[in-house]
């Protein structure tokens, strides 16, 4: 007897994030949603050749203050964020109290605003990572980028280290995020296990052109365990299977950041 394969009647939506490891969250977690706000920002006062310097910075705001998240540590990016071709970065090379020895010259005026960002890290100084219950293994999803990784160590309240770097870059530093509490467990608990629909979409203008109306490549990970590539698969459709996981290798780049879980 026929019966069909797909009925969409649900109220979730949201992005069906592209990862080759990490399955889509499952929609019962709980999330935290924020900005991450980097280790430092301020205002550069002294134009000195490959340095950056605050000489406002007081007690527990220098540099080497070990009040979370600081202290400015090596390595860490220092961007500029206002100025001449902003945003630049350079790193971090040498530490003092009020200033910061770079490895370019990337605040010539001595006047621009700063931010300074940690590899590999998401730092939010405006959270309660501890307190709110987030565990290694959380997924973190960048929500401008579409970059998706777990959590690799939880510091304190307001830094977590990353399994990659989504959020030290020169445009990446103030990005918001989500964070899917939970991730880590196994079964329905930390995965959509029970599987979604996949809406696909892209993020090419979509013209009258027949050609443009398909998507070349959307790799998937069925309920069952299936890896499973759909060619030329038309924008505006739903897979004709319940879904685990999008791939990044295998699925075109204009619709890694565009297809929709429903559940």
């Amino acid at each position: 007897m026929a019966y069909p394969k797909i009925t969409v009647n649900t109220g979730l939506v949201r992005s069906a994030f592209a990862s080759d490891t990490i399955p889509i969250p499952s929609p019962d977690l709980s999330t935290i949603t924020s900005t991450s706000t980097g280790v430092a920002s301020g205002n550069a006062d002294t134009n000195t050749l490959n340095h950056l310097i605050n000489s406002t910075l007081t007690g527990n705001d220098q540099f080497t203050s070990t009040v979370v998240p600081l202290p400015v540590l090596i390595d860490d990016r220092a961007i500029r964020t206002t100025g001449l071709g902003n945003p630049d970065s350079s790193l971090v090379t040498a530490i003092a109290d009020i200033d910061l020895t770079l490895a370019a010259d990337t605040f010539p005026d001595g006047n621009e605003a700063y931010t300074i960002s940690r590899p590999n890290h998401l730092i939010d100084t405006t959270e309660t990572f501890v307190t709110k219950g987030v565990s290694v293994g959380d997924v973190v999803y960048n929500n401008v980028t579409g970059v998706v990784t777990r959590v690799s160590a939880v510091n304190n309240e307001v830094d977590l280290t990353l399994e990659d770097d989504l959020f030290s870059s020169n445009t990446g530093y103030d990005d918001t995020y989500t964070i899917f509490l939970g991730g880590q467990l196994p079964g329905p608990e930390g995965k959509s296990s029970e599987g979604c629909l996949l809406y696909v979409s892209t993020l090419d203008t979509i013209t009258t052109s027949i050609a443009t109306t398909y998507v070349p490549s959307i790799r998937v990970k069925t309920v069952a365990g299936n890896n499973v590539t759909f060619l030329n698969f038309p924008v505006g459709q739903y897979l004709p299977v319940q879904i685990t996981q999008l791939y990044v290798t295998g699925t075109t780049n204009e619709s890694e950041a565009a297809c929709l879980a429903i559940w």
